[in-house]
């Protein structure tokens, strides 16, 4: 189901014996009983992506928005199905704080992090390192602007920006510069690591993904040890999909984050990375 075009369907939920059915262009499918993995991938709304003048009224599209969003959410309540990954599950580790401290929690290096919007303590943290970085707690997409929030090097001290600071918790982290950049997608117990470089020897941007184009992506071997803590990871936060970023610092390996919905696609073509594969093997494992 391609959750923007989810008001073309007919669905149906039945109680006591819970059974729910869906039917699109001819075809009905009793999802109660004919559904065993769900791949989870990035659900839009109704309309999402409808030209605004064929779109209903404001008031009465948030109200379709919201009951489509609430029989979507209905799903979670059938039983033996394998999500990949399940919604709440999904929610939970979107939060950045859980992410930096489970991967403590494991064994993983992080970067000291204050998520903070007290002047004072950006300031400390400043001084103690001579500059740092800074990124959105939450995810960074500027609504109505297509506009996306990159990881900042700040190196001038934070000092003079006290009423902009106070505006939101922001975090804020010890930079680790230089650095060698890893993606690392894990898909069930498969460990897919990818260095980050870039085509003409130049360093890799703070961000790797605001310079795209000048980007490679290398399959990689991880230490052992690093290697087992991204599968522990994933496993850890009751995930069965997630991408890993890390870095190699001053020879340590760092963890930074991971996305639970992370694309892939840029990895599989060109670079041959066969993600696809291994995820379509996993959900038909677990339809079995």
């Amino acid at each position: 189901m391609n959750t923007e075009d989810i008001s073309d369907l007919e669905v149906t939920t039945e109680l006591p014996d819970l059974s729910i059915s869906i039917e699109w262009k001819g075809r009905s499918v009793d999802l109660s009983e004919d559904v065993g993995a769900v791949w989870y991938r990035r659900p839009s709304k109704p309309y999402e992506f409808t030209e605004e003048n064929d779109r209903p009224d404001e008031a009465t599209l948030e109200y379709i928005q919201d009951q489509w969003g609430a029989w979507w959410e209905s799903l979670q309540t059938l039983s033996g199905i394998t999500w990949v990954n399940h919604p709440v599950e999904n929610h939970r580790m979107e939060s950045k704080t859980r992410q930096l401290h489970l991967a403590d929690q494991i064994g993983f290096n992080i970067p000291e992090t204050a998520i903070t919007n007290q002047p004072s303590v950006i300031e400390d943290l400043y001084q103690k390192h001579g500059s740092i970085i800074s990124k959105a707690v939450s995810a960074p997409l500027v609504d109505k602007q297509d506009k996306f929030v990159f990881t900042v090097h700040i190196e001038d001290s934070p000092e003079d920006a006290e009423g902009e600071l106070e505006v939101c918790p922001t975090i804020f982290q010890k930079p680790l510069i230089p650095k060698i950049d890893y993606r690392i997608t894990v898909v069930g117990d498969e460990v897919f690591p990818v260095k980050i470089e870039t085509t003409d020897e130049e360093p890799v941007p703070l961000d790797w993904r605001t310079e795209k184009d000048h980007i490679q992506f290398t399959p990689a071997k991880l230490p052992n040890k690093i290697e087992s803590l991204c599968r522990e990871y994933v496993a850890k936060a009751d995930l069965l999909f997630g991408a890993i970023d890390l870095v190699k610092h001053e020879q340590e390996y760092v963890f930074l984050e991971i996305n639970p919905n992370g694309e892939w696609g840029w990895l599989q073509k060109p670079w041959d990375i066969p993600i696809a594969e291994e995820l379509a093997e996993l959900l038909i494992a677990n339809d079995e």
